[in-house]
């Protein structure tokens, strides 16, 4: 007889793509003027997982990077990420709930970025998330 067709696993769920470009006139009051940075950020429903590849200048001492959700001037921290290393770079991947990962696949506007340093502890510098154009 003729072998039995071997059916192939179906791809998982792709990824999803979001960048934010970083700078202190992106906050109220203002940041951090001379700061700037980038970060892009994987979303993956298959894992639950979100990950960052971040990059900051002329801000100082970084003392937390916060995916955050809210308007201008407000906001409430929804992940935690690694702060960058002495050359102020990270690469970061967390677990987070499926339904966050739903909520910023579906309206990532609503979310950012923000650092802080210790020279400003409410925020030095933050964008906000953007579908990705690669």
């Amino acid at each position: 007889g003729r072998p039995l067709p071997v059916a192939a696993p179906g791809p998982p769920a792709p990824a999803t793509d979001y960048r934010a470009m970083l700078n202190g006139d992106n906050l109220l009051p203002a940041g951090d003027s001379d700061g700037w940075g980038r970060v892009n950020i994987d979303v993956d429903d298959t894992l639950n997982q979100v990950c960052a590849d971040i990059e900051v200048r002329s801000v100082g001492d970084v003392t937390a990077v916060q995916v955050m959700r809210g308007e201008p001037g407000e906001g409430s921290p929804v992940v935690n990420l690694d702060t960058p290393d002495d050359d102020n770079d990270e690469d970061d991947c967390d677990t987070i709930g499926d339904e966050l990962v739903d909520q910023i696949r579906a309206n990532p506007g609503e979310f950012y970025v923000e650092v802080r340093t210790s020279d400003f502890p409410h925020g030095a510098i933050r964008g906000l998330l953007e579908p990705s154009a690669d």
